[in-house]
């Protein structure tokens, strides 16, 4: 069985023969290659992410898109928007009928479009210091969103936008993954439209204050941006892909339980019907603190919970994680970043982690693990494989 079939099993909660194990490596690829401190094996102008799965003998853990591609300031024109343009993706946004200007570098990007209400001005910076951290793509330094005057504007922006199906670009990506893993189609990165303002459309501070004083015309703006989301889940359904990537970043400071009930659990629901309507699985990028988000998550419509955090970076274990989840959700994820870490995590530490990671797992179904979020540039790939050679002898049938 290939990782991919192994993935695809795991999610449909069929037998496999071994648990996967699918490190995520783009920030510690995007930051190596800036600071030239790649081993030789991986010094090539082509290397990627499936080159490196190759090289570590893993899976390739492929979510969305390649992020370690070369990219031009043209793909993030609308990235402060919440959608970048990458040749992965199975859709791509044509604006019509609205001025759209980019100026500058990646260093100082700027957008400004022009909409009936006034401009709306997004401004970027991505140095190389940024890059040598892993940072794949350009920060927004100004916001779409500065007061409530600016909804009209961005909404009318979203009414303005066409969302147009590229399964080719995925197909692409998919035959370039193969059978080394399972790859991701990428739908909307936020869970619902509330969601995209706290997410992408403004400082998070500031919505917390727009949040309790305008919500009715936060709610006149969300309502407006339903049809584009829907747009975008059918062009992720039209690319083939079995697993569409849709909602990230869940944290209970964040994304506090009120606010995850109230604005991201209905959406949610209503993706994951019509992605289960259309044979699709709904994975999301659930990275943070679960402890009071957790027991939203059976009922939520999600079928893949992916980059899950434990402990010691986040107050919930491997174990408590999973007790969570609903009995069809498969957990993604589960080593702790800092795990990789001597700073971090010193060596007689990383021995005790290491010798309970089986307790940890438990029943080895419904389980993909990989490294959360990311393997950090830093990383001791000694203790990478250390960490394969562990999961390898931890079967389904045995762990636990």
């Amino acid at each position: 069985m290939n990782h991919r079939d192994q993935m695809l099993a795991v999610i449909a909660g069929r037998p496999v023969d071994r648990i996967p194990w699918v490190p995520r490596m783009d920030l510690w690829l995007v930051a190596n290659r800036a600071r030239g401190t790649l081993p030789p094996e991986l010094a090539g102008p082509d290397v990627d992410e499936v080159t490196v799965a190759d090289w570590l003998g893993t899976a390739c853990h492929a979510l969305g898109a390649d992020r370690t591609l070369v990219r031009e300031p043209r793909d993030f024109a609308l990235a402060g928007l919440g959608f970048d343009d990458h040749p992965h993706f199975p859709f791509r946004l044509e604006l019509h009928d609205l001025p759209l200007r980019q100026t500058g570098t990646f260093e100082a990007l700027a957008t400004t479009i022009g909409t009936s209400h006034g401009d709306v001005t997004i401004r970027y910076h991505w140095s190389e210091a940024m890059r040598r951290d892993g940072i794949s793509g350009p920060m927004v330094v100004e916001h779409a969103v500065k007061t409530v005057a600016d909804l009209a504007a961005v909404a009318e922006i979203f009414e303005h936008l066409e969302v147009v199906p590229t399964p080719g670009r995925y197909a692409a990506y998919r035959d370039r993954v193969g059978a080394r893993g399972l790859a991701v189609t990428q739908g909307p990165i936020a869970a619902s439209p509330a969601h995209l303002l706290l997410h992408d459309l403004m400082p998070m501070l500031d919505f917390f204050y727009l949040w309790v004083d305008e919500r009715p015309a936060i709610d006149a703006f969300t309502r407006r941006l339903e049809p584009f989301f829907d747009a975008v889940t059918e062009a992720a359904i039209l690319s083939g892909a079995e697993v569409i990537y849709s909602g990230a970043n869940y944290d209970q400071g964040t994304t506090w339980p009120p606010f995850f009930e109230g604005e991201i659990v209905p959406a949610l629901r209503r993706r994951g019907a019509r992605l289960h309507e259309a044979g699709r699985y709904l994975l999301c990028h659930t990275d943070g603190e679960n402890r009071q988000l957790i027991q939203f998550y059976p009922d939520a419509g999600f079928d893949i919970a992916q980059s899950v955090c434990p402990a010691p970076m986040t107050d919930l274990t491997l174990r408590q994680v999973r007790e969570g989840l609903g009995a069809s959700q498969t957990l993604w994820g589960g080593i702790p970043a800092v795990a990789l870490l001597s700073d971090s995590m010193p060596d007689a530490d990383f021995e005790r982690w290491l010798d309970g990671l089986e307790d940890e797992v438990g029943a080895g179904d419904h389980l993909i693990l990989g490294v959360s979020d990311n393997v950090p540039p830093d990383a001791d790939l000694g203790r990478l494989r250390r960490i394969g050679d562990r999961i390898a002898g931890l079967s389904p049938a045995s762990a636990g």
